[in-house]
């Protein structure tokens, strides 16, 4: 009786608003449901236990298919070019040590790293180069 009511009322809301009474799809389709997932479980288990000759062989090969210089030559050709020469130094390819670049002597790098410090150090006691502390983004203090 009371299931009655309710889709009795379901129906109404649902005619009403233009739509089908949800309560009616629901309670159609829940047996079907459990009737079709009880037999996809049934035909699964039943699949697992019983081999098909059609599906593939359950238990592969242990050797392989290709023989193993073909794999390597497939594997060479996938490599970059500078993969084989990195690998090793061979004699006649040249000297790996590098060229020995001139280095400015010790003291005139000293003597441009302070020039540049002193540049650095007037212009900021000028308040020219900009704060980047508190209030960044705003006018330089």
């Amino acid at each position: 009786m009371k299931l009655l009511q309710k889709i009795g009322i379901a129906a109404a809301l649902g005619m009403a608003a233009g739509h089908l009474p949800h309560a009616l799809a629901q309670s159609a389709g829940t047996a079907d449901k459990a009737e079709a997932r009880a037999a996809r479980k049934a035909g699964g288990a039943q699949a697992t236990r019983d081999f098909q000759p059609g599906e593939g062989t359950p238990i592969p090969d242990a050797r392989r298919k290709v023989p193993r210089e073909e794999r390597v030559q497939a594997r060479e050709g996938r490599k970059p070019a500078g993969a084989a020469a990195a690998r090793a130094f061979k004699s006649a390819e040249g000297d790996p040590k590098p060229v020995a670049v001139a280095r400015e002597p010790r003291a005139e790098r000293r003597a441009e790293r302070r020039a540049r410090r002193a540049e650095l150090s007037a212009e900021n006691r000028a308040g020219r180069l900009p704060s980047y502390g508190e209030g960044h983004g705003g006018t330089a203090k």
